[in-house]
């Protein structure tokens, strides 16, 4: 009898330690599938990649969904393959505000860089390159770099308040310059050059912070007939003491206007245009104003003086006059407001503006 039960428990320890070995097996495998492929991890609706985390970044509309980056290291992922040529050049201190444009979201992307922090070797220009500089480097790019190019490119400028062309019109005629894209376009009707918006603030300023940008857009971005803002007004004067002042003056006629004389914070500010209607936007220290790219953004009708600029705005909903007296609150309450509520400007989108400069690469037969 002993003898039958020392038999039995013998099984029953062998038993146990066949399913204990395949058990931890098992659990070894499941933890390795954690690194699985291409060093990517998923852990708690998380994906790592190249040490670095993104977590609830992303933005769905209208069937598209649009991903944003809480960290500093844009350059490094491959989430997607498009992802990465939107964060080719982007450092911690010049990141990208992918998808949406800004002066270092154009900076990312570009091919090659000519500003304070960097000046690329431009002999290897390929035909239909992308050149970012920094508009107030002109004068310096237009000697020797310019001169070492050997191939037609595309001219990018931004970053600067500096308008374009100016005094490089006579570029233009030059056959290396395939197209010049300029923030700040100071002239209509010009060949070889095409405006480009100022975007957002870059991330480097607190006014650029994307996640509080993008959070505003998911949560305060309110319906066209929810708008309880007829007129939103927050600028500072002295910026622009004498385009400002008519700006002011006249928006002072108008019902309903809010006007903010005391500085507020990013998210405020945010959540105040996506309440108003309309958002009078003049010049500042330069022709563009970031606002009027955060009140599209925010589903509001930004108000603007014509300039060369205007060619940026023909499918937004924005108001674009020739002289500040002729703003009145018949002109704003006569606004087609008929576009959808969840519209986004393509102006606005980085992969928009990526298109357009890729198409010059295709040489002209």
């Amino acid at each position: 009898m002993l003898c039958y039960v020392f038999v039995l428990s013998c099984i029953v320890y062998i038993l146990l330690q066949f399913y204990r070995t395949i058990l931890i097996s098992k659990l070894t495998k499941s933890s390795d599938n954690t690194v699985a492929k291409n060093n990517t991890t998923l852990l708690d609706n998380r994906i790592a990649k190249n040490n670095t985390t993104l977590s609830d970044n992303k933005i769905a509309k209208n069937n598209t969904t649009y991903y944003y980056n809480h960290s500093s290291s844009y350059n490094k992922i491959n989430l997607e393959p498009i992802n990465s040529l939107y964060y080719h050049h982007a450092t911690t201190d010049r990141n990208s505000s992918y998808p949406f444009i800004s002066g270092d979201t154009f900076r990312a992307f570009s091919d090659y860089i000519y500003d304070e922090t960097r000046k690329d070797n431009l002999r290897s220009v390929k035909y239909g390159e992308t050149i970012f500089v920094k508009t107030d480097m002109l004068r310096r790019f237009f000697t020797s770099p310019f001169n070492s190019i050997r191939k037609p490119f595309v001219l990018i400028t931004h970053n600067s308040d500096d308008s374009a062309p100016g005094r490089y019109i006579r570029y233009l005629r030059n056959p290396k310059v395939l197209h010049w894209y300029a923030s700040n376009l100071n002239q209509k009707n010009l060949q070889k050059i095409s405006p480009i918006p100022i975007g957002l603030a870059n991330i480097r300023w607190v006014h650029g912070t994307l996640d509080k940008i993008t959070s505003a857009l998911k949560n305060h971005r309110k319906p066209w007939s929810q708008r309880t803002t007829f007129l939103y007004v927050n600028f500072a004067v002295d910026t622009n003491i004498d385009q400002r002042t008519k700006a002011l003056s006249q928006a002072l006629t108008i019902q309903n206007v809010q006007i903010m004389k005391e500085r507020i914070t990013l998210e405020s500010y945010l959540e105040q245009i996506g309440n108003s209607k309309f958002v009078l936007s003049p010049p500042g220290g330069g022709i563009d104003c970031h606002r009027t790219w955060e009140a599209l953004l925010m589903g509001a009708v930004p108000i603007v003086l014509t300039s060369g600029l205007d060619s940026l705005f023909t499918k937004t909903r924005s108001i674009i006059i020739d002289d500040w007296s002729k703003l009145s609150y018949n002109l704003l309450s006569s606004f087609n407001s008929s576009l959808d509520d969840d519209y986004v400007p393509d102006v606005l989108h980085a992969d928009y503006w990526r298109q357009i400069f890729f198409k010059h690469r295709k040489k002209v037969k």
